[in-house]
């Protein structure tokens, strides 16, 4: 249906290529966004259960008995967590340093650019219109906006694996690696001080729901039991 739609718009064959390259990568956008979603979603229900495990045995003996003590032993026990999780991602990118160190002190190359070189693992494309023809250009103006018009072209003898990079391919792919950990456990240390907080609530929270006074014979005015602070 879309697909008709742009056909019937008044256009050049190269604006109707480019919108319709425009709305694939909309599409792809959408699905890839989704899916971190997912992932994220999901992160956060295993560690609520994690905060739930870490909190469990202090709250049904009753070692912890009020919402603010039962916040401050579990925040400090989320952030223990946090600290040991961390050492990970922490011991990736130190070994990462100090071999990108010790490697350039043998070599002399403190200038050089250790990600143009890990770029050497991926492909890399024209886009630049320059490199195109005119009648073929990779970039135009639709409605205002500039979009691409075709899909860009690879540059010829990329990926490849240069052995003098192999450092720079280590450090970089290293480095990304403890960066994508760590962010993901900041994220679980937040969903989990949520959860933290959200259980001092509920479960010392009190409530009359489906309680009924006339039906209660445990509880009576002649023993009645101690008002709450």
């Amino acid at each position: 249906m879309i697909f008709r739609v742009l056909a019937s718009i008044q256009l050049s064959e190269t604006d109707r290529k480019a919108l319709i390259i425009l709305l694939i990568v909309l599409v792809l956008l959408i699905l890839i966004l989704g899916l971190i979603g997912v992932a994220v979603r999901q992160t956060m229900l295993y560690q609520a259960k994690r905060a739930d495990t870490m909190m469990h045995d202090v709250a049904v003996t009753h070692v912890i008995d009020n919402p603010k003590a039962f916040r401050r032993f579990g925040f400090k026990k989320n952030n223990r967590a946090l600290f040991r999780d961390s050492l990970v991602p922490f011991a990736i990118i130190l070994s990462a340093l100090l071999l990108w160190v010790v490697y350039n002190i043998f070599s002399h190359g403190w200038g050089r650019n250790i990600w143009e070189e890990f770029g050497d693992l991926f492909f890399r494309f024209k886009i630049d219109n320059s490199q195109y023809p005119p009648d073929d250009p990779l970039w135009v103006k639709v409605f205002g906006m500039t979009i691409l018009a075709r899909w860009p072209e690879a540059v010829e003898g990329y990926p490849r694996f240069e052995a003098n990079h192999i450092v720079s391919y280590i450090v970089c792919a290293a480095t990304i690696v403890s960066a994508i950990y760590y962010a993901v456990i900041c994220q679980a240390y937040i969903s989990r001080a949520v959860m933290i907080y959200v259980r001092s609530n509920s479960v010392y929270e009190k409530s009359l729901a489906g309680f009924k006074a006339s039906e209660d014979i445990k509880i009576t005015p002649d023993k009645p039991i101690p008002p709450a602070d």
